[in-house]
């Protein structure tokens, strides 16, 4: 088994070499005279998927079997009796390092496979570009398991540690999964998170395949569109799920503590915020193209920044690996290229992705997205920035320092409660105009209701939030100080006033939206309000789950604001 595994792995690697030149030549020799190269290409992609399809079956296999000659299986095999041990045992391929890497590169070779699928009819140069770029990823991480001894993920184990039975002897007998991890959210926490990492490979590639062929249309993003979404989707739930994981086993008395690698898996998801979002006005007005390229290389560049914080022993963190120096120089090298990638791809294809990004009005709704994206960018790398703080030489800004959790909850809640505000205003405002009559007109009824919501919710803070907040300052102590340190009373009451009140205006907001095309639907087709809203609610997925997805936003800072404001 452990032999077939490592013939396995270094087949997938091959496969990947074999697609990316294969693709490489048949583009060089033009859609006729390369249509052949191009093929076995594709199929050499399907072929890499299939490999490394075997190679986490045979890990999954090995856990279940217990099968000690795989170092890997014995350093990460939980002995948890309970009802539940099985999915304890399937976890243990990604618990560790190797497995983790394995298990992620998996993930890549079947959304390639997908992709490849989906395009091999039309063959047509941005595909077969896209798929070659995501194979090159794949052939990385591949040598990183076959040629780094770190990340091997089927390295036996010494026979000293093993008697004739196969069993762990002497102190490897002592090895095992850490308890910690014998849970059942680590058991859908890692793989949904590797789900997103893995499906956030695909824009990167197709925008970078953009910029090959100079292809400025929207074809690329309608190509890679609802995977992003499904991407995207996926991370959140994992960064929930790891939130749920950390209340209940670390003992945090909290849901998130801005630990380096919760950071790290909340760069991408807010790059991917504005990723989609610039993905909806490059199909519908043929604006952001910019931004989309952007987003897409920043977004798998932030990817490779949370695996580079998780494996290159360079950040202190409950959730990280040992130090590896191999990591550090391949994750580091490739969190600098898709940047070096962006900015020489933009520079030679400039005209290619011009499009009409600018704006008349601050107050207009392309503003709105504007500033949505500039926002979630900045965001996004000031928290990059303070979690890898602690290893920068102490002459830059913060150099040294660990920087403690009460001071990202000093940057994040006011800015984070301005974004909610514009995502609440901005399904309201027209494009290319200044807020006028027909945003207070469409603002009437919303804000009447904002304010019946927001009355409840007031009452809820006099009545609990605010004495806990002065109770707590009587009581004096750490969490007094954490208190105070967030600022003075009124600062800090008024703040959370204001976030339920963006909230109540969020919700109203969004509910408004979707009873406005209800009616809009119910006149110009003639549809009853319940097929008028079903239509909406699963046909027009893009508009649908872009007015939940706000409305979850809403209920999120409620949640934030009654937890800890």
């Amino acid at each position: 088994m452990l032999t077939l595994a490592q013939i396995g792995l270094k087949l997938a690697f091959g496969s990947s070499l074999v697609a990316i030149a294969a693709f490489i030549w048949g583009h060089s020799q033009g859609p006729r005279n390369g249509a052949g190269s191009t093929k076995v290409g594709y199929y050499a992609s399907y072929a890499a998927a299939a490999f490394f399809t075997l190679c986490v079956a045979i890990m999954t296999l090995s856990f279940f079997r217990m099968d000690f000659q795989f170092d890997y299986v014995a350093l990460n095999m939980p002995y948890d009796v309970s009802s539940i041990a099985w999915l304890y045992k399937l976890s243990g391929v990604w618990a560790g390092r190797e497995g983790s890497l394995l298990f992620w590169t998996w993930l890549i070779s079947l959304f390639n496979a997908w992709m490849a699928y989906r395009r091999q009819k039309v063959a047509d140069p941005l595909s077969n570009m896209g798929i070659m770029v995501t194979n090159v990823v794949m052939a990385l991480f591949g040598a990183a398991m076959i040629f780094s001894t770190f990340n091997d993920p089927f390295k036996q184990t010494p026979a000293m540690f093993l008697d004739a039975a196969g069993n762990l002897v002497g102190q490897a007998a002592a090895w095992g999964m850490n308890p910690l991890l014998q849970h059942w959210a680590m058991t859908a926490h890692p793989p949904t998170l590797f789900v997103g990492y893995a499906g956030m490979t695909i824009p990167f590639a197709f925008a970078v395949a953009a910029m090959i062929v100079k292809d400025g249309s929207k074809l690329w993003v309608e190509i890679v569109n609802r995977v992003t979404v499904f991407a995207w989707v996926f991370l959140g739930i994992g960064i929930g799920l790891g939130a749920v994981w950390a209340y209940v086993v670390l003992g945090w008395g909290g849901y998130w503590a801005w630990d380096p690698v919760e950071n790290a898996s909340l760069l991408p998801w807010l790059t991917g915020v504005g990723l989609l979002h610039s993905f909806t006005l490059y199909r519908r007005r043929g604006a952001f193209k910019t931004w989309a390229i952007i987003n897409a290389c920043v977004s798998f560049s932030m990817v490779i920044l949370g695996t580079f914080i998780t494996r290159s022993g360079v950040i202190q963190s409950v959730h990280a690996f040992a130090s590896d120096p191999v990591s550090l120089y391949l994750f580091l090298t490739m969190i600098i290229a898709p940047i070096v990638i962006l900015v020489y791809g933009l520079s030679v294809n400039k005209k290619t992705f011009e499009s009409d990004d600018a704006f008349e009005s601050l107050t207009s709704r392309e503003a709105a997205y504007y500033f949505n994206n500039v926002i979630m960018l900045v965001a996004s790398v000031l928290i990059a920035y303070l979690t890898l703080s602690q290893s920068f030489p102490s002459w830059m800004p913060f150099g040294g320092m660990i920087v403690a959790p009460e001071s990202y909850d000093a940057v994040a809640r006011p800015i984070g409660i301005a974004y909610i505000m514009i995502i609440a205003l901005c399904p309201l405002l027209s494009w290319g105009r200044a807020i006028g009559k027909e945003f207070w007109k469409k603002m009437l009824w919303p804000g009447i209701a904002a304010l019946g919501i927001f009355a409840l919710l007031m009452v809820e803070w006099w009545v609990n939030l605010y004495p806990n907040y002065v109770e707590t300052l009587s009581h004096g102590g750490s969490n007094a100080a954490k208190l105070a340190s967030a600022g003075p009373s009124v600062y800090y009451n008024g703040l959370a006033i204001l976030g339920l009140s963006v909230a109540a205006i969020t919700i109203t907001t969004t509910l408004f939206m979707f009873v406005q095309g209800v009616r809009a639907r119910m006149k110009g087709k003639g549809e009853s309000a319940g097929k008028a809203l079903s239509f909406i609610l699963f046909r027009a997925r893009t508009q649908s789950g872009g007015y939940l997805a706000h409305l979850g936003m809403a209920i999120i800072l409620i949640g934030l604001v009654g937890s800890n404001m």
